[in-house]
């Protein structure tokens, strides 16, 4: 039904649009394993984040 090359603009009227914009979008119900990934994944890029930040300040040191 719907391809990749599918624009809503082309066939919502300006109103139409914003309406479809301002509904919220329902949170989406994740396993619990996908729960995890995704818990793992944000403490990873946290604790990369920081060992960045520490190795720029301890290069501007040297």
């Amino acid at each position: 039904m719907f391809h990749g090359d599918y624009d809503p603009q082309t066939y919502l009227e300006h109103d139409q649009l914003v309406a479809d914009k301002l509904r919220p979008v329902p949170r989406a119900r994740l396993r619990r394993g996908a729960r995890l990934g995704l818990w793992a994944l944000r403490i990873f890029a946290i604790v990369l984040s920081a060992m960045v930040i520490y190795t720029f300040f301890w290069q501007l040191g040297h």
